[in-house]
């Protein structure tokens, strides 16, 4: 773990832009200096279009991206070539800590991430690359074409195929296998499940699940934020995520906890949680100063050199259900409980004066399941009151849609 100079870290700062010499103007010490947000980035690029004053003019930009832009207007971000590559070190980190070139250049990885301007699909590419294997970027969409590319690759025994995607493009596939193949997940021999962009497979039991119906590896490979890096932590066997070393030397972390205010990284210890903040003094494009990226985590382990943590939610994603905080991941958890019941589902949200009125909760249904509907609403209603303390109205669907390989968690109805 590389041991910052914090005070040094805010003077730099202070003469890197114009948006943090005007910011930082009249702050003294770091631990006094104000958080940055992204309402403020997204606020500097309307008014200095298009990057931003808190660009530094001065580096050459080399790559350039956006935000997806589901909580917010998109964020256009650049990264300078020395911003690439360990952007990328960083990621081969993550991705090899996941098992990913672990048998060599005998597997095959089709990244099947959004290939367009979202900075996961080239620079998690890019960091596929840094692992040895062999890279076939296919991107998102054309499920037909990408089972066929599968099957032709598979005629070689000696090759490995793994796929990097969303967690929700596997029902996708799934359901493509058996409309057009008449074949079941297990059949495709997929050697590694490389998931990332979204939440979810990290809940143990959700992965359990998927490993059962795919006998593949099913590994939550890719926790990563635009704002800060494609791919800053990824977990192995035991599901619990870990910052790359890397990130670590090449970032300060702190937490904003509720009871104890920001925690620096050194005072940081096993069972906090909070709110993820990052400074990141090595970038050179766009640095950003003690960034709020609204992830709530848990730290679940820590020494001197790595940490370990679960994602709890985003702030901005947080329902107040008459006086109950709740996140809509804490949903998933119950809902893996039920067989009956496939693991997609999305939360509706009814809001009058800004105030949520009613929440329902749309759960997708097993096709091969039969059940007494009434019943099965009931056993899932008294779970969720039992753990959550909310009772939201409960409503099954034979198919929930995922467009562009993602679910819309939440939706204001």
């Amino acid at each position: 773990m590389t041991v910052f100079n914090k005070n040094k870290i805010l003077e730099k700062y202070k003469g890197l832009t114009p948006f943090y010499r005007k910011k930082l103007h009249d702050v003294t010490s770091f631990a006094q200096a104000p958080l940055t947000s992204k309402p403020e980035l997204l606020a500097s690029q309307e008014s200095h279009p298009p990057f931003g004053d808190f660009t530094d003019s001065k580096v050459a930009i080399s790559q350039i991206y956006r935000t997806s832009g589901t909580s917010s207007n998109p964020l256009l971000l650049t990264f300078s070539k020395k911003d690439i590559d360990f952007i990328t070190d960083i990621g081969r980190q993550c991705l090899m800590y996941a098992g990913m070139g672990s048998s060599g250049n005998k597997e095959i990885v089709i990244n099947c991430l959004n290939l367009s301007m979202w900075v996961g699909g080239v620079l998690d590419s890019q960091s596929i690359s840094k692992t040895g294997v062999q890279v076939i970027n296919f991107g998102a969409g054309n499920t037909s074409e990408l089972i066929r590319l599968i099957k032709d690759l598979s005629t070689s025994k000696k090759n490995k195929i793994s796929l990097h995607c969303t967690p929700s493009y596997l029902p996708h596939i799934e359901s493509r296998l058996k409309t057009e193949y008449d074949l079941s997940p297990k059949d495709l021999n997929v050697h590694s499940f490389y998931l990332g962009g979204e939440s979810g497979i990290q809940n143990m039991d959700y992965r359990r699940t998927l490993i059962e119906k795919w006998q593949s590896n099913i590994i939550n490979a890719n926790y990563g934020l635009s704002e800060i890096c494609s791919a800053l932590a990824s977990a192995n066997d035991e599901n619990i995520l870990r910052f790359a070393p890397l990130f670590l030397q090449k970032y300060y972390i702190e937490l904003q906890t509720t009871q104890d205010g920001i925690k620096p990284f050194e005072n940081i210890s096993e069972g906090h949680e909070g709110e993820l903040i990052v400074s990141t003094p090595e970038k050179e494009s766009q640095p950003l100063f003690r960034y709020n990226t609204k992830e709530i985590i848990r730290i679940i382990k820590k020494d001197k050199k790595e940490l370990f943590f679960e994602i709890l939610g985003r702030t901005d994603d947080m329902l107040i259900y008459k006086g109950i905080n709740v996140f809509p991941e804490q949903f998933r958890k119950i809902i893996n409980n039920f067989n009956e019941l496939s693991g997609l589902y999305k939360i509706q949200v009814k809001k009058e004066n800004d105030i949520i009125e009613k929440i329902i909760l749309v759960c997708e249904i097993n096709k091969s399941s039969k059940f007494n509907e009434l019943e099965l609403k009931n056993k899932l209603a008294i779970k969720i009151k039992s753990e959550l303390s909310i009772l939201p109205s409960i409503v099954f669907t034979k198919k929930i849609n995922i467009e562009g390989n993602k679910i819309r968690l939440i939706e204001l109805v």
